[in-house]
Formats: C-alpha cells, structure tokens, sequence
C-alpha cells in the first residue's frame, strides 16, 4: 500500500514514498518547487516513476498540516488535497511539529519543538512518546514570545525545531538537538500517514486547512488598514 507524503512548511520540502513502514523513496524540493504546484506534481510523478509506480497505485496521501509558512503550506495542502480527490484515496494531516519529534532519534524524553514566528516570537509545542512508542502531543503549539517560551522550557527538556536553526544565538544555555534533527521531513509525514489510516483514520478533503504560524501579510495589513 504506497503512501505519497507530502512536506512543504519550511523553505524547502520534501516528498515521499512509504510503504509497511519502509521508505520506498524520497526527494528535496527546491524553494521554488515547494512554492508552485504545477512543480510540485511532476515531482511527485518522478519520484513514483523511480519506484516503478504511478499515481492509480498511491494507496493514500499523507500531508504537513503546519505549523509552518503561508505559502509552502497552502501549496502542499492544496496539492495534496487535489491527488487525494482526484484519485479518491483517503487523506491524512500530519502536525508538523510531531514529524519533527518522530525524527528526533530520543527516546522517553519531552521535545519541545518550535519555528520563528518573526516579530521577537516563536510557535512551539512539546511533544513525548507514550508506552506504546507513538509520540504525542502534551502541549498544544501556539505563538508565544521567546523569552516566554524560555521560561517555560525545563533544564532536562529538549529542544528542537527549524526555529532553533534560525534563533540559535537566543536560545543557548538550553537543551538543543543537533541540526540533522530540527526538520520535518516528508518520510516521517508518510510513516504518521500510514499508521493512522491502518487505525481506520483519515480526513475530509472538503474541511482540512493548514496551520499557519501567521496569517498572510496581506491579511495583517488589510486588518491594520480597518
């Protein structure tokens, strides 16, 4: 049964091709790829091409929900959405942040995983396995200042994220990950996908809508203009 995962919060993106678990295969977006749909589907066709499939045999399509950029996210959605309908195979969001926690590598210890929010804060959600070594979101991500987030952070926590990337110089004196674990990546949005729809879980393609960190800058400066 191939999943097709899709990821395209950040700059760049991911997809990929999942199949018991396994990752059959993957590629890396550009910026521009992840930003313009009518790249983003050939892609997707190489990539299955690679793996001798085609779209009839994706059994399924795994997207990043969010949080993450404006721009990247509705791309990925709206194309994900599209596949999903077009070939009437179940659909599945994926919080961002829990594919991030899922490729920390750690075990049995709460992550914290954030992104830059601009403007001095930054989206954060703390994520941690449960017994049966899913991981599980334990506080729900929302904007917050850094300093705020800070406080909240305990020593013995981790942390991790894309923001921890772009933030590093506010964020020493915590617990970071190295970078290799901070990204999301289409393979985990894929293996997340997969499981959930083997628990008989999928989502509407009429109401799913991205997480987004912001609002476009349009909408903010169309509200500043009220």
């Amino acid at each position: 049964m191939p999943i097709l995962g899709i990821e395209t919060s950040g700059r760049s993106g991911t997809i990929a091709v999942v199949q018991q678990q396994t990752v059959l295969g993957t590629t890396e977006l550009s910026a521009t790829g992840r930003r313009h749909a009518r790249t983003l589907v050939p892609e997707i066709g190489r990539l299955l091409a690679d793996q001798g499939l085609t779209m009839a045999d994706v059994e399924a399509v795994a997207v990043s929900l969010g949080p993450g950029s404006f721009t990247g996210l509705r791309v990925g959605v709206v194309c994900a959405k599209t596949l999903a309908y077009s070939l009437q195979r179940p659909l599945v969001a994926v919080d961002t942040f829990l594919a991030v926690a899922e490729n920390s590598g750690r075990e049995n210890q709460l992550i914290w995983v954030l992104d830059d929010a601009l403007r001095g804060d930054v989206y954060a959600g703390a994520y941690q396995q449960s017994q049966s070594g899913e991981w599980v979101c334990q506080t729900s991500s929302r904007l917050m200042s850094l300093e705020a987030f800070r406080q909240q952070v305990k020593a013995e926590e981790l942390v991790t994220g894309p923001g921890v990337t772009k933030r590093i110089d506010d964020l020493q004196g915590l617990n970071l990950l190295d970078e290799a674990h901070r990204l999301p990546h289409a393979r985990q949005i894929g293996l997340i996908g997969e499981r959930r729809i083997q628990s008989g879980e999928c989502d509407d393609y009429w109401t799913v809508e991205p997480h987004y960190m912001r609002r476009s800058a349009a909408e903010e400066k169309a509200d500043q203009a009220c």
